[in-house]
């Protein structure tokens, strides 16, 4: 049961860093909407959790309450995105912030 505590936290985490950075609700982005920057927001949360944390596709998917092909769905894309430079660095020092929270210490 812990580890699912634990991966909910760094979601919520997740959640949280990628909706200000987007300018978005924290309540949007872990719910169903579909904007475009909800969307990113949601997509780089699960991005965030699965590659800066380490934790695995099913897990992510668990901790967002999505299925695993969703959460595939949206590492995919951000990897494609990561090709310009400019959403690179973006998606760089979200990494960062992500990593350097006291909760992932």
């Amino acid at each position: 049961m812990r580890q699912s505590t634990d991966d909910r936290t760094r979601a919520e985490l997740a959640v949280s860093i990628s909706a200000a950075a987007v300018g978005a609700s924290k309540e949007d982005v872990a719910g169903q909407g579909r904007s475009h920057r909800v969307v990113l927001a949601r997509q780089v949360a699960m991005y965030l959790v699965h590659v800066a944390c380490g934790i695995s596709l099913s897990r992510v998917a668990a901790a967002f309450g999505r299925d695993r092909s969703t959460v595939a769905y949206a590492v995919r894309s951000l990897e494609l995105r990561r090709d310009h430079p400019e959403f690179d660095a973006w998606v760089q020092a979200l990494e960062e912030s992500i990593v350097r929270a006291p909760v992932m210490l």
